[in-house]
């Protein structure tokens, strides 16, 4: 199960990647070109597992954020206030992603290591 969740995984940072060029201005925002990151947004969010849900989640927030910011750039220059706030819920949750996506890492170490008889309670704490 875990190599299809990593597949899955694996093509929606793919297609966040696609959605990229279009948040940063360089390609117009079209909404049939990102079908498969709904799909994808979709599927995740009816996981059971917490993280794959919280991933599912905010790749659809990600996928709306850029919904608005399209229909925001038609009205408002960059600069404006709501474009950056957009731009700023957008990048919240491109964050909470990235954690989200260590924390499956992290699970997937866990199962493998119990399996084999050693435990992992979470990366190790560094002195600052």
């Amino acid at each position: 199960m875990s190599a299809d969740i990593n597949q899955l995984i694996a093509a929606a940072s793919a297609e966040l990647d696609r959605l990229d060029s279009s948040l940063n201005g360089m390609a117009e925002f079209q909404p049939s070109d990102f079908r498969n990151l709904r799909k994808l947004a979709a599927y995740l969010k009816r996981q059971d597992d917490e993280n794959l849900s919280l991933y599912g989640q905010k790749l659809a927030e990600v996928y709306r954020g850029a919904e608005r910011l399209a229909a925001l750039r038609k009205q408002y220059p960059e600069h404006a206030r709501p474009v950056r706030k957009v731009r700023e819920s957008i990048l919240k949750a491109l964050l909470a992603i990235g954690r989200a996506d260590e924390r499956i890492e992290a699970d997937v170490y866990r199962k493998a290591g119990e399996k084999y008889g050693i435990r992992f309670n979470g990366p190790a704490k560094v002195d600052r």
